[in-house]
Formats: structure tokens, sequence, C-alpha cells
């Protein structure tokens, strides 16, 4: 455990309240630390992915929804030339064509932003089970905590992909810019092959605002762990439980204890992930001084590393984070 805690700089700085408080939450933020570190090692096991399916199933359910939307973003449909031609020929047969192509793919985007929405709900749930036992001494919650974090890490980690997708189809903005400049129109349509891929104005409105953002997935997962943080009161347990989840994935990926390639590449995902939350949570981000996270050392530790699609590691580290460039 010594070699862990090591990791972790200034883990008890910045409580709030008074010593027993402090007291309280260093202890417990050790505990959390010395069963991570016990356990890490072992994160890509098949065990971790049935702890969720069998005690968090709504987590579970959202994790493989994202996976299946994936694959569908993967293969988008492009409607540029429809677009085009609508757009240079505005008849009412070119912008007709234009809609049927561009249709189903913004009802794709709508159930990708409505996936943004499940996610939003399920991570204060994750982020409360983890901080709000961080602490216990039971030791079978070790098993608990570890698959906790695989949910959370593969939560973002489709956040990453879905984000890469995004940025490498420049038809998904362009569709959708398309379809709101022409939905008032298209609304009084009495085709039914386009009148059932009329969304709702506020829908709509919603949809761009998410879509404005270059990582909207991943800035969903920011915003709501940002917030249960801050209202919940337990900022800086969240910010310890990160801490610890971080030094125990960068202690075994250093020390290359990983008991196989899918237990540490799991690891440098997890590494990643808390970076990123750190970075947003904590006031000062995790570049301070004072932050529980060496970033430093982590971006050091995942140069020349890659995630789960194989997306360099440094490379999402360093985008989606505040302070670390």
């Amino acid at each position: 455990m010594g070699s862990l805690l090591s990791l972790l700089r200034g883990g008890s700085g910045g409580h709030s309240g008074g010593l027993s408080r402090s007291s309280r939450e260093t202890q417990a933020s050790a505990r959390f630390a010395k069963q991570f570190n016990e356990f890490i090692f072992n994160l890509g096991d098949v065990r971790n992915a049935q702890y969720v399916e069998e005690y968090f199933p709504e987590g579970n359910r959202i994790l493989w929804v994202g996976l299946e939307l994936l694959e569908r973003v993967s293969a988008y449909n492009d409607g540029s030339n429809e677009v085009r031609m609508a757009i240079s020929q505005p008849t009412q047969e070119n912008e007709e064509a234009a809609w049927r192509k561009v249709g189903p793919s913004v009802a794709l985007l709508r159930e990708c932003f409505e996936f943004a929405q499940s996610v939003e709900k399920v991570i204060p749930d994750v982020l409360e089970e983890l901080s709000s036992h961080a602490g216990d001494a039971d030791p079978q919650r070790a098993g608990r905590n570890r698959g906790l974090a695989r949910l959370l890490a593969d939560l973002m980690q489709n956040a990453f992909a879905f984000d890469a997708l995004k940025a490498s189809i420049p038809a998904i903005q362009n569709d959708f810019s398309y379809y709101r400049r022409t939905l008032s129109r298209s609304a009084q349509t009495q085709d039914a092959d386009i009148a059932r891929y009329i969304i709702p104005h506020d829908v709509s409105n919603q949809m761009s605002l998410f879509y404005a953002y270059h990582n909207p997935m991943v800035r969903t997962v920011i915003d709501s762990a940002t917030k249960f943080a801050q209202e919940s009161g337990n900022q800086q347990v969240v910010l310890d439980c990160l801490s610890a989840l971080a030094a125990g994935s960068a202690s075994t990926v250093k020390h290359a204890r990983a008991n196989n390639a899918m237990s540490e590449r799991m690891c440098v995902l997890v590494l990643v992930t808390c970076c990123v939350l750190y970075d947003w949570i904590s006031p000062t981000g995790v570049s301070d001084a004072q932050s529980g996270i060496d970033a430093k050392a982590a971006l050091d530790l995942v140069s020349e590393r890659t995630l789960m699609d194989s997306t360099p590691a440094d490379k999402v580290l360093r985008a989606n984070c505040r302070t670390l460039r």
C-alpha cells in the first residue's frame, strides 16, 4: 500500500469541516486505496462485468445500448450529396429526397442524444455508490468497487469513442443543420415517409446544443459528475476516490502487475477517466500542485499506450482535460 499512497499527493488536503470529519475522510480514502490496490491488477476479469450485470442492471443496460449505438453511428449514412443537391437546386423533389436521406440519420442522432440523457442520470448513481462505500471495512466491498470502477471507465470509453466518431464524420453536423433549417416547412408535409422523422422543436433545440460541443458525450459525463460532487456535499470524498482509483491503476501499469493485456488496458482507461473527471470536479484542476493525482506522471505513463479502441491515451487525456495541455 505504501507505493500506492506515495502516488497520492495531497490526499487529505483541502477538506472542509472539523478535524474529526477530515480524519474520517482520510481513513476512508486510505481503506479504499488499499482495497483497490489489492484488486486492480485483475480489472479486466469477466467477474467485474458480471457484478455490474447482477447488482447494477441499469448501468449495464445503458452500457450495452451505448455499444450498439456506436456500431450504428460508425456506419452513418451520409446525406451530403442529397443535401447539396437540395440546397443548389431547391425543388420540392430534391428537398424531399434530402429529407428521406437525413431523416433516418437524425432519428439515430436523437437516439444518441437520449442515450446521453440516460448516461447523465446513471453517473451520479455510480459515484454515489463508490463514494458512500469508499471507507467500508468489508473486504468483499472491494470487488463491488472494482466492478463500479470498471462500469465508470466503460461508460467513459463509450463517450470517448462516440465523440471521436462525431469528429470523424462531418456529415453528422451538416445533415442535422439542414434538418433544422427545413424543419418548419417539412413539418407541414402530408408525406408519411417524411412526417415520421419530424422531431418537436424543443427537442431539436436541445439536440442542437448537445451536438454543438466537439465532445458532447464526454461533456455529458463531466457535467453530470461535477454536478453530483457539488450538490451532494461529497466533493472531497469523490476526489479522494478518483485519486485512489488513479493511483491503483498507475501503480499496476507502472510495475506491470496486470494479469493480462485486457486488465492493463482497462487500468490505462481508468487512469485517463479519473484524471479527466478530477480535472473538472476539482476547483483547481488535476494539474494543480495540490492535486490528489500526479497529472504529469499520469501523462508520461499513458504516453504511447492506447485505450480499448486503440486511440492514443495521451491524446484523449489532453483533449478532454481542462488544465492539462
